[in-house]
């Protein structure tokens, strides 16, 4: 993985992907990051994962704004507040919500293997990309739904606990697709993307740089059979991502999951 799984660039991953952007705006930013220090709708910051605090001097989103939440912010840069110390002023045009949720311990699914395997499930992705930022694993996949479908497709990112060592950490992407499972020749599906953003800092020991990380999961292969997928990568405990400037359109198809 290098600093990225499969070589992707957060570059990348943004161009063509973020729906709150406009769309010919070429002074937009965009930033995986974390809300803090909200006083109002419009008066918060963004701690990004470069490192750098975002002073929010107008927020033009319907979203709520809370402490802790994980977005993905557009914005357009007001003033550099620092000289180029990490603190800017920003107008935010958008975000979007970030799936983040705890880890599931695998010791916690063998406490109760078969519902609790069958409720998170492993249905297979079409594709994963993930990278490290900050003090966290964002990961994008491709996976098939049902078009116009409501049902939400269970994201989880298991934690190995029981095989896990001072050499790597075993992590696996997980899903339960509620049936919207691919068939061959089966043409009723269509693809959609879905974002989510753990966070790793938590299992490096104290005193601890940096580990290895083994990430897997199910990927659809040939006559759209499952086959089992790995990439691994080092994580750093200041693990620092460059937001891009890009000019984002439009994403179409995007998954709903929790």
């Amino acid at each position: 993985m290098k600093k990225y799984f499969k070589l992707l660039s957060l570059w990348l991953l943004c161009v063509g992907t973020f729906v709150s952007c406009l769309e010919d705006d070429d002074d937009a930013y965009v930033s995986y990051g974390v809300i803090k220090n909200v006083n109002s709708p419009q008066d918060y910051q963004i701690l990004t994962d470069k490192g750098n605090t975002l002073i929010v001097t107008r927020s033009n989103t319907s979203q709520t704004i809370e402490n802790g939440k994980r977005v993905l912010a557009c914005f357009e840069l007001v003033s550099d507040k620092d000289k180029g110390k990490g603190v800017y002023e920003v107008n935010v045009q958008g975000f979007y919500n970030l799936l983040s949720k705890p880890l599931v311990n695998e010791s916690f699914i063998r406490a109760n293997e078969g519902e609790r395997r069958d409720s998170i499930g492993n249905d297979p992705f079409i594709n994963v990309f993930a990278w490290f930022g900050g003090e966290y694993i964002n990961i994008n996949f491709e996976a098939y739904f049902a078009e116009f479908s409501s049902v939400q497709h269970l994201i989880n990112l298991v934690y190995d606990d029981t095989r896990s060592s001072s050499d790597t950490i075993y992590l696996t992407l997980r899903q339960n697709a509620y049936g919207e499972v691919r068939t061959y020749n089966d043409m009723r599906l269509v693809k959609g993307l879905g974002r989510c953003s753990f966070k790793l800092s938590d299992l490096l020991p104290e005193g601890a740089d940096s580990k290895p990380i083994r990430l897997s999961w199910s990927e659809y292969g040939y006559y759209d059979e499952a086959v089992d997928r790995y990439d691994t990568g080092v994580f750093k405990r200041n693990n620092y991502s460059e937001y891009e400037k890009t000019s984002a359109q439009k994403l179409e198809n995007t998954m709903p999951i929790r």
